[in-house]
């Protein structure tokens, strides 16, 4: 069972609001004032508390606890799951926030987040003919329990082209656009073809996928997952479901059904259980058919966090300091998917504060974030990086950030902003760190405006991180890492390890992904390299002969630290 604690017996029958002042929850006057104020509303005093946020949910569950003797579980999600029941309906747990944790011969555990519901647990008890016993929870824990119990329960997308196979040819395709309140988990009963549609993002988000991919050949079609990086087969549906599949996509996005001779790029937006996520859906022609992918984007705003991005500690600090500097430009290089745009939100997460002007221009948007204002570029329409950056800098920023530096033209607007006292983050398409100052010399802009307004040049690739629950020790071949140009005394004594596989992470020994990292801060022996415009390798070999850590040191480090194998990284660097 969960983490619970038992109710202070001492407390038993008090009211509700004496508890929370015998606990110094809140004043006296607090109370006073507040009971006044809930004369005129229907709801009960713990709860107009709450929406006054004079105290937390967790002060409300505490405090119900203590008067009514009923056990609170601060860790619901922790061991519940294995027991779950699916006694009651999805729709019923979300009307009541109530979930059967067990059941045993006499009696059933059941979660609640409002213990007054007396009718609602005599009909538990009339639908089990069993005792109820109450555990109070938070109303996250419980719906976060039904997401878990809905996966777990839902039909498989192989199932369903099990069944459309055995129909045969009747197919339903069109069926309503998804509002965007509703939960893709409760679309468990459509018609087949919608079924399958929806089970493949739901099965696809269950399984932390960032994209899916539906490519048609000539014998039939192949969906496939990216998960950490990597695309994985999962489904095989059959050639004659094709062109229902991608018209249900194209509703789904506001697309036209009718046009498959040109590419169409929409959006589809839709609840998972407690999450909101947004689609991005691209689709193309060719030769045997209409392919598409469709990018996955979780609304999770604790991604954006330069604690979780995988930095050591020496680089955060490093990049914190020049996140201080309020003019300047930082720009973060890698190739296409290395985490470049997650890691100028968490930059930008960090210095956003409501003193501060943010405004970003992007190709396209892939994350929304309060507080920033966010511009598409279109080129349809001449919104380009230049052209979008030059109206900006009306616009009274204190903070800008541009998608991607791809022309002279964006890239000398990006300093002529740094030179006027802005701060901007902007991205590159280059292989490491010291490239970043070869290429913006080789897009024409002058090396002294380079050395005066860049204060940093970050780069950064992604590594899958070890399934802790599988990975095994291994023994590595020190010469063939000698081959590779790598230090083998750092590996003496250490404990390696390698992937190997189980269920929790899909057999692939990988769960999740984390960054390595490298970058050059511009002090004033790198503005001299710059203006003498010295070659990628020789800025390179200063600045690590002045302690700079490369990316290969960076995931030698994270191997030594048991995070990811050495494998991978190399995988990673020879990209």
């Amino acid at each position: 069972m969960p983490k619970q604690k038992t109710a202070d017996t001492g407390l038993l029958g008090l009211k509700f609001g004496e508890i929370l002042i015998r606990q110094k929850k809140i004043k006296p006057s607090e109370l006073e004032s507040a009971l006044i104020a809930q004369k005129n509303s229907n709801v009960r005093i713990g709860e107009f508390l709450l929406q006054r946020n004079l105290i937390t949910e967790d002060d409300l569950l505490r405090t119900l606890s203590c008067q009514l003797g009923i056990e609170y579980s601060e860790d619901l999600l922790i061991g519940s799951n294995a027991a779950l029941s699916n006694s009651l309906s999805r729709a019923f747990i979300k009307k009541y926030n109530v979930i059967i944790l067990s059941e045993s011969e006499s009696r059933v555990d059941v979660a609640v987040n409002d213990p007054l519901q007396i009718e609602v647990f005599e009909n538990i008890k009339a639908l089990t003919s069993k005792d109820v016993r109450l555990v109070l929870a938070k109303k996250l824990d419980i719906l976060r329990l039904a997401d878990i119990l809905a996966g777990e329960d839902s039909e498989s997308a192989d199932k369903v082209i099990e069944g459309l196979t055995e129909e045969g040819g009747n197919i339903q395709i069109l069926g309503e656009v998804i509002d965007r309140d509703e939960d893709v988990l409760d679309l468990a009963n459509e018609a087949p073809i919608i079924k399958l549609v929806n089970l493949m993002i739901t099965e696809a988000l269950k399984e932390r996928a960032s994209d899916i991919h539906i490519e048609p050949s000539e014998e039939g079609i192949t969906v496939r997952y990216r998960v950490d990086g990597i695309l994985y087969n999962v489904l095989s549906p059959p050639k004659r479901y094709q062109q229902a599949i991608v018209s249900r996509i194209k509703i789904m996005s506001h697309l036209n059904i009718a046009e498959n001779r040109l590419p169409q790029d929409g959006r589809i937006k839709i609840k998972y259980g407690t999450s909101d996520v947004d689609i991005r859906v691209s689709i193309i022609p060719s030769v045997v058919g209409e392919r598409v992918v469709l990018r996955l984007l979780p609304k999770d705003e604790s991604r954006y966090d330069l604690h979780k991005l995988g930095m050591n500690q020496l680089l955060r600090e490093d990049f914190e300091d020049i996140l201080k500097i309020p003019h300047g430009i930082i720009l973060v290089s890698g190739p296409t998917g290395s985490g470049k745009t997650t890691t100028l939100y968490a930059a930008i997460k960090e210095i956003n504060l409501p003193d501060k002007n943010i405004i970003t221009i992007e190709d396209p948007v892939e994350y929304r974030v309060k507080g920033i204002s966010q511009i598409q570029v279109n080129p349809k329409i001449q919104l380009t990086f230049a052209s979008g950056l030059r109206s900006i800098l009306r616009q009274d920023p204190e903070v800008i950030m541009i998608g991607e530096i791809r022309d002279r033209e964006t890239a000398e607007i990006a300093i002529q902003a740094a030179m006027t006292g802005h701060l901007v983050f902007s991205t590159l398409h280059t292989n490491d760190a010291a490239s970043g100052v070869v290429r913006l010399i080789d897009m024409g802009v002058e090396p002294y405006l380079i050395a005066s307004t860049v204060t940093g040049f970050f780069s950064q690739r992604l590594v899958r991180t070890l399934c802790q629950g599988c990975r095994k020790p291994e023994t590595i071949d020190l010469n063939l890492l000698s081959e590779e140009g790598i230090d083998t005394h750092r590996f003496e004594g250490q404990t390696l390890y390698r992937a190997q596989g189980c269920s929790k992470c899909q057999n692939t020994g990988y769960r999740g992904r984390m960054g390595i990292f490298e970058m050059i801060r511009v002090t004033d022996r790198v503005r001299k390299m710059i203006i003498e415009k010295r070659d990628a390798p020789y800025i390179r070999n200063e600045c690590v002969s002045c302690g700079m850590k490369t990316m290969v040191d960076d995931g030698i480090e994270k191997v030594i630290q048991g995070l990811t194998a050495l494998d991978e990284v190399l995988r990673v660097i020879r990209e």
